[in-house]
C-alpha cells in the first residue's frame, strides 16, 4: 500500500503540469521587457514607456504566482500578461514619425505573437485562459480599428479585424479542445489510479487478515496439543 501510494505521489498530475506551466509563463512575462526594447528600437521608437509597463506586468504576474495558490484567478492574470506582450509590441512597433496612427515596419507581423501567446496557454489545461487571451485580442484589434485604424492594418477595414477573429476563432476552437481533452485524460488517469490503489490496499488487508487467521488457529492447535 505504501508502494502504491508512493507512486501515486510521484506521478505527473494536473497540479503538477499548471504549477510549471505558471513558472514558465513567469520567465516569458519578464522575457517580454527586453523584446519590446529590441522591438521599440528597430521602428526608432522610445523605449522606456513599453519597457516599463511591461516591466510592471512581470512583476505583479511574479508576485501572484508565488502568493497565490493555482486556480481560475492566477491563471487569469497569467493569461492577461501573456498577452500584454504583443499588445505594447504592436505600440511599440508603430510608425516613429506618424505616432500611433502610423505603422512601423513590423507592426504587422506583432500581431502574429497573439497566436503565440493562444498555443502557449495550452499549457494550464484550462479553455478560460485561451478564451480570455481571445477576449482581449479581440478588444485590443476592434478598439484600434476604431480609434486608429492604420495602427492595425495599412488601409483601414472592419472586415480585415472580422478576417483576423475568424482566425482566432479557429485556432482557439482547437487548443480549446486539446485542453478538454487532456483534462479528461488527466481525470481518468487519476481515477483508475485511485481504483488501483484501492483494489490493491484491500487485496493486501486481506491477505494480511487471512494469515492472521491461519496464525490463530496454528496457535490454537498448538495449545491443544
Amino acid at each position: 500500500m505504501m508502494t502504491f501510494s508512493l507512486m501515486k505521489r510521484q506521478a505527473l498530475s494536473l497540479a503538477d503540469v499548471r504549477r510549471g506551466a505558471t513558472n514558465l509563463y513567469t520567465i516569458i512575462a519578464w522575457l517580454h521587457v527586453p523584446a519590446a526594447v529590441l522591438v521599440a528600437l528597430s521602428a526608432r521608437n522610445a523605449w522606456l514607456g513599453p519597457a516599463l509597463v511591461l516591466a510592471g506586468i512581470a512583476a505583479v504576474a511574479t508576485v501572484c504566482a508565488r502568493t497565490l495558490k493555482d486556480g481560475l484567478l492566477l491563471r487569469s492574470i497569467m493569461a492577461t500578461a501573456l498577452t500584454f506582450g504583443p499588445i505594447v509590441f504592436v505600440y511599440a512597433g508603430r510608425g516613429a514619425t506618424s505616432g500611433l496612427a502610423g505603422t512601423g515596419d513590423w507592426q504587422i507581423d506583432y500581431h502574429l505573437y497573439f497566436f503565440a501567446v493562444f498555443a502557449m496557454l495550452v499549457g494550464y489545461v484550462d479553455w478560460r485562459p485561451i478564451v480570455l487571451s481571445a477576449a482581449l485580442t479581440a478588444g485590443h484589434h476592434l478598439l484600434l480599428d476604431l480609434v486608429a485604424p492604420a495602427a492595425v492594418f495599412p488601409e483601414e477595414g472592419l472586415d480585415r479585424v472580422v478576417l483576423h477573429a475568424i482566425c482566432v476563432v479557429a485556432e482557439c476552437s482547437v487548443l480549446i479542445w486539446i485542453a478538454n481533452t487532456v483534462s479528461a485524460l488527466f481525470a481518468r488517469i487519476d481515477g483508475l489510479m485511485d481504483f488501483t490503489t484501492q483494489a490493491t490496499a484491500e487485496a493486501i488487508a486481506g491477505e494480511v487478515a487471512e494469515k492472521e487467521a491461519l496464525r490463530r488457529e496454528l496457535d490454537r492447535l498448538r495449545a491443544g496439543v
